[in-house]
């Protein structure tokens, strides 16, 4: 499971380190310990998948309605890239990724459970303070 928020910093090539627990996450519950990483299709940051969770998707995806399936291959699956992080624990994201999602040297990753979020820092911010705004009254009954 992923969790937690962490900065890096890019590297002038589009190199970036993914946090050292989202590794360890990767590794042990994950057999291949690699990642797929691709735009989201409704907000300004990358996904990155495990392997077993873009197969999830796909397996979504193929009982989507034949426009809406075209539209979502174009925007998700078409630009993802497979990843096996380097000994550093870098991936290098290619410029198309890199411009989806804004990113300039401070990158941001969240924690989503099952995937992670990709961000630049300063969108991040942004993000979080509308989240904040939007549950701001609301009461969580536990």
């Amino acid at each position: 499971m992923f969790q937690g928020e962490f900065s890096n910093n890019m590297d002038e090539k589009g190199r970036v380190s993914i946090p050292a627990a989202f590794r360890d996450s990767l590794n042990n519950f994950h057999a291949d310990g690699k990642i797929i990483i691709t735009r989201s299709h409704n907000t300004p940051c990358l996904i990155a998948y495990p392997t077993r969770e873009w197969k999830r998707l796909q397996a979504v995806i193929k009982d989507m309605p034949a426009e809406l399936k075209r539209h979502f291959i174009r925007v998700v699956i078409t630009p993802s890239q497979e990843f096996a992080p380097d000994r550093q624990g870098r991936v290098l994201l290619a410029g198309v990724l890199r411009e989806h999602a804004a990113l300039s040297r401070s990158v941001h990753f969240a924690g989503t459970g099952e995937t992670f979020e990709i961000w630049d820092k300063a969108s991040w911010d942004k993000q979080l303070e509308i989240g904040l705004a939007a549950l701001k009254d609301f009461e969580l009954d536990m």
